[in-house]
């Protein structure tokens, strides 16, 4: 694309990227990637009081060069369980698509995706399987949402970027031992199933697969009882015969 009809898209971009650096909104930011002007990063802490708090959310930002009459492209690049995004980190939402307008900006974006995070919309999702589970068992879904933000959203290693680094000495981000057994038996729970996977079945085929591992167990159990009995029937003759 020529230049001349760059320019307005670059001094766009150039003063949304200054004002979101010296006043991000609550619980985001954004920052140029590898000084491509076109190419931003951006972190959204989850809300508290939700299935993902203290989750840190990075996500991918590239704008268009028809910015701002053409809505920015926005994925996650953490994953998220979560009836609005997809697992390839595609966002499901009415002001990246439908609902853009020039005067929207970035800024406002994150804070929308910001609630959406918090405030599933399961009536319009992407992933039919987790909003079956939203709106038919709440308790199990917060409980794998909080499984996959622990796992994927809080990481162990010490965070390259000084903000994450901010947040997370912020939010006391330590794994207890309780904590981590309530893991280990979420993560027995949903074993058999790929994580990814797992989020584009259905609650019906969860719920038949769980069914199926189950009396597989109990044909198992009644394979191995049914062969010690045998055993224990050939011994008793063998006795007898002596």
């Amino acid at each position: 694309m020529p230049m001349t009809q760059l320019n307005g898209p670059v001094m766009r971009i150039k003063r949304e990227l200054n004002e979101i650096v010296q006043n991000p909104p609550p619980n985001c930011s954004a920052e140029m990637c590898k000084d491509d002007l076109f190419h931003w990063k951006a972190i959204i802490i989850g809300p508290s009081g939700t299935a993902y708090e203290g989750g840190i959310f990075k996500l991918d930002i590239r704008f268009p060069g028809a910015y701002p009459f053409r809505p920015p492209q926005i994925r996650f690049i953490t994953r998220i369980y979560h009836c609005n995004v997809d697992s390839r980190g595609v966002i499901c939402l009415d002001v990246l698509n439908e609902r853009w307008s020039p005067v929207m900006n970035i800024a406002k974006v994150l804070l929308s995706i910001w609630v959406l995070i918090g405030e599933c919309n399961p009536n319009d999702p992407l992933v039919m399987g987790i909003a079956d589970q939203y709106k038919c068992n709440r308790k199990e879904h917060d409980k794998v949402a909080r499984y996959w933000t622990k796992r994927f959203a809080m990481p162990k290693s010490k965070s390259s970027s000084k903000f994450e680094q901010e947040v997370m000495l912020s939010n006391g981000q330590e794994r207890d031992k309780d904590q981590e057994q309530e893991l280990e038996q979420v993560s027995e729970q949903i074993s058999g199933l790929e994580l990814v996977g797992a989020s584009d079945l259905t609650a019906e085929q969860v719920l038949e697969t769980q069914n199926q591992n189950h009396n597989q167990d109990q044909e198992e159990e009644t394979a191995a009882s049914s062969g010690a009995s045998s055993v224990n029937v050939s011994a008793d003759r063998s006795r007898n015969q002596l």
